[in-house]
């Protein structure tokens, strides 16, 4: 298939990598331009604008930032809706607010195209290896016509409605628990150490009892091993904004998301104080302080 990827951050490469080993027809386009040379080095176009990329696509892939980077990169001139044909699908997997779902699904209807919302649940390294978690959303059609590219870098597909914003909605859900995770297990790692118990045998609880899911266990060896720094994972600036679209969401349906407020105050204080490009289970440094631990 003919497909296009906007946006290559630690996300948008490794998804690209994986659908251009599955052998689709590439075009990439990224605004800093040396990150298309890794892809075209693949057999990958690299296009110099927007239009220029998806005009020939019959799928095209968002991996950006958050609302206002996907909404540009859609309206604005020499943009997504200037290039992409009639039919044409746009599937977005960056997390973003079921607000923006909604207005990206009615800008495409009313131009003749398709929007799909596609968040992904996993972390770059499972991006680069196709071993994400696609959710769908978006007429079912669409769905099959896309389920080929997903299945590029997806070691599972969900279709969850026809309502794109609805895949937003679990996106965030499930972003919810893991942000509460990271929580309990700073709560239960600070306890215990101040307590004067070693930290390992509860390391080895949440692995082998406790939590199944792989990422449950990553959080609770990176808390323990306090193993926070550069970049490849999720960051702090991306936590933070992820927790703001849960609360802007649970507010729509005036839902409380009560663990929520403690992870937004550590995440924006972390942030402020320049931890922003840390992983966002860095926030267990901030409650570490707030305890008297060093």
């Amino acid at each position: 298939m003919k497909v296009a990827v906007i946006g290559l951050g630690n996300m948008g490469i490794g998804i690209a990598q994986c659908i251009q080993r599955a052998g689709h027809n590439l075009t990439v386009w990224n605004r800093t331009p040396a990150k298309n040379k890794q892809l075209e080095s693949l057999g990958a176009h690299a296009a110099t604008t927007v239009r220029q990329a998806v005009e020939t696509a019959e799928i095209i892939i968002t991996s950006l930032m958050d609302d206002a980077s996907v909404l540009d990169v859609v309206k604005t001139k020499d943009g997504m809706l200037d290039g992409m044909s009639s039919g044409a699908i746009h599937a977005c997997v960056t997390t973003i607010s079921p607000t923006c779902a909604d207005e990206l699904e009615r800008v495409h209807r009313e131009h003749g195209s398709i929007y799909v919302s596609a968040p992904v649940i996993g972390r770059p390294d499972a991006a680069a290896s196709g071993q994400l978690v696609s959710l769908l959303a978006g007429p079912s059609a669409a769905l099959r016509r896309l389920s080929p590219v997903c299945k590029a870098y997806s070691e599972s597909i969900v279709d969850v409605a026809e309502w794109p914003r609805l895949a937003n909605v679990m996106k965030l859900a499930v972003n919810y628990n893991v942000a509460s995770t990271i929580e309990m297990i700073s709560e239960t790692y600070i306890f215990a150490e101040k307590s004067g118990l070693h930290l390992e045998p509860l390391r080895d609880f949440y692995q082998m009892l406790w939590f199944a899911h792989p990422a449950a266990k990553l959080y609770a060896d990176k808390l323990l091993k306090r193993d926070f720094a550069g970049r490849g994972g999720f960051v702090m600036t991306g936590g933070l904004k992820d927790v703001r679209l849960m609360f802007s969401a649970a507010d729509e349906c005036k839902a409380s998301l009560e663990i929520g407020k403690i992870v937004e105050r550590r995440l924006a204080q972390g942030v402020a104080a320049g931890m922003g490009e840390q992983d966002w289970s860095s926030f267990h440094e901030i409650a570490r302080q707030e305890a008297g631990l060093k």
